[in-house]
């Protein structure tokens, strides 16, 4: 590594580590390692807890030559879910695992490297850089450095957004991936159309849905048998979430006994099939000195024109209360109720009404 390229990597890192947001995190890494070695693509594949699915991150460019000046053209960023893992990152995952080293190999007329990623003592993912020639010795020790940095920090990044009883995703983290979302169904047309080779589910048209949870009666099991068998449903039943939703779910502890879901899927009937399935596999579920805890679901559809997210979860809220007020361990759609004339719709500073 040269004298004059040190200070760019501290610069770089000094930008990312201030960042505080783990997907905007991720994306500042990938293009400040494209700024520094000029590549031709940087893939992250991302897995939750097992090898498939995995989350496709990439980020394109293209590098002309006009006059032996050197231009890189503006990043293309694309997000893809639900992709099987190529023929090419299984072997060289394979290769990682038991050799303990980066892969390389050539493709065409480009030269591949992967590197595995750790956080919180196990591997993430894999980051895939593509060039026109094979790493240098020091390109090679820029990208090992920036990831031994990223590892820690991305860490440090993870437990922030997590919740430390469940592991889920904290209240903190709920407002900006609602506003996330937002800015999903927003622009969709900003997302390019993946021409790669990638087996993938069809994830431009969707519908976002989100559901509150509360568990029924909490307070009762805690008055009767105690804190501690109170944090232990709250932990099962996280479980139980993890299990029962997709990894691409979002799950949220919200505060206390009360938890919030992301999903998108095709329309209402496919969120209602989702979320009563949780609620069947709390329903069946046996608490060890507890016995059974049953939930109250609300639900509704996430849309644009809804812009703050308390007005998202006061919606969810709304049929969350009349499942509490009509016999518990139910899920009800906001939608549902107010065409059926069973709430109205609720103004600021207004009550919930029931029919």
């Amino acid at each position: 590594m040269s004298r004059h390229e040190t200070p760019i990597i501290l610069d770089k890192v000094a930008t990312l580590t201030g960042i505080r947001d783990l997907d905007i995190f991720e994306f500042s890494f990938m293009k400040s390692l494209a700024d520094m070695l000029s590549v031709n693509e940087i893939s992250l594949y991302k897995f939750y807890g097992t090898n498939q699915p995995c989350r496709l991150i990439r980020y394109s460019s293209e590098t002309q030559i006009n006059g032996g000046i050197k231009r890189t053209d503006e990043a293309r960023e694309i997000h893809f879910e639900d992709i099987d893992i190529p023929v090419t990152l299984s072997s060289a995952i394979d290769w990682i695992e038991s050799t303990g080293r980066v892969y390389s190999t050539k493709s065409g007329n480009n030269f591949l490297t992967f590197y595995p990623i750790s956080a919180l003592g196990r591997t993430i993912g894999y980051l895939s850089v593509t060039l026109t020639h094979e790493l240098s010795k020091s390109e090679n020790l820029i990208v090992t450095s920036l990831l031994s940095i990223s590892e820690n920090f991305h860490s440090l990044l993870e437990e922030n957004q997590k919740d430390k009883l469940t592991g889920l995703l904290n209240r903190k983290t709920f407002d900006d991936n609602i506003t996330k979302i937002q800015g999903l169904i927003s622009f969709p047309s900003e997302v390019e159309t993946y021409t790669g080779t990638e087996k993938r589910e069809e994830s431009s048209n969707g519908e976002y849905w989100l559901s509150i949870i509360d568990i029924d009666f909490f307070k009762k099991i805690n008055d009767s048998l105690g804190h501690i068998y109170g944090d232990e449903v709250l932990l099962l039943l996280s479980q139980i979430m993890k299990k029962t939703f997709r990894p691409v779910d979002l799950l949220f502890r919200y505060g206390g006994e009360e938890f919030i879901v992301i999903i998108k899927v095709g329309n209402q009937g496919e969120a209602k099939k989702i979320f009563e399935r949780f609620r069947v596999a709390m329903e069946s579920f046996v608490f060890p000195q507890v016995g059974k805890v049953t939930i109250s679901l609300g639900a509704t559809k996430i849309q644009n024109k809804y812009f703050v997210p308390s007005d998202i979860v006061g919606k969810a809220d709304q049929a969350l209360y009349y499942a509490k007020d009509n016999g518990r361990n139910k899920l009800f759609f906001y939608e549902d109720l107010v065409a059926e004339g069973l709430i109205k719709v609720k103004k600021e500073n207004e009550d919930v009404d029931f029919f």
